[in-house]
């Protein structure tokens, strides 16, 4: 009875151990921030939607997804055009990151996320292109990227991770400040 005891006691043991945390797994890319306005609901999505065309709307291939007038949520696409700054002369790493935007109209605050961001390579190379795909917020899982090595794939990805949000920043402030303005007006 003791033996078999043991046993079942050892197989939990060794059940509890080998569970993988889901902290431990790479997270996706997110950005997220809030704009305090004192405005209604219904004026802030307003704004947000007027200062989308001077930031989110001014990048490639943006568009709004969402139409829906009065919900508070306003949803769109774009696109960040990439060069590598690390790797020279790699054609088949030029290419597109595509992002999501979602605002959030409340009242008093709007609240941006920018999500989703997704590396596609350049299709016309010459050896075909180097894919990424979904950027991270910390290294990248270890997926082989063909083409590329995989030190190659860490230094395009930190890369792609850094100039996204660099850029990523700078609209969010001119969205801000276009927020801010007809807050002003209002």
């Amino acid at each position: 009875m003791r033996v078999l005891c043991t046993l079942l006691l050892l197989f939990g043991a060794l059940q509890v151990m080998s569970q993988e945390s889901t902290l431990d797994t790479p997270r996706p890319l997110v950005i997220n921030e809030a704009v305090e306005l004192p405005l209604s609901m219904a004026q802030v999505e307003l704004a947000a939607r007027e200062a989308w065309q001077y930031s989110f709307g001014q990048q490639p291939g943006a568009q709004l997804v969402s139409e829906d007038a009065g919900t508070g949520r306003v949803d769109g696409i774009a696109r960040f055009n990439y060069r590598s700054a690390t790797v020279g002369s790699r054609e088949q790493s030029l290419g597109v990151i595509t992002y999501k935007v979602s605002i959030q109209a409340e009242n008093g605050q709007c609240r941006i996320r920018i999500s989703h961001f997704v590396h596609t390579g350049n299709k016309s190379a010459p050896g075909g292109p180097v894919d990424i795909g979904p950027l991270y917020a910390g290294p990248r899982p270890a997926e082989r990227v063909p083409g590329i090595s995989a030190g190659s794939a860490q230094r395009l990805h930190q890369d792609m991770r850094t100039q996204v949000s660099a850029q990523v920043k700078e609209l969010i402030k001119v969205f801000s400040a276009r927020m801010r303005q007809a807050a002003d007006e209002r």
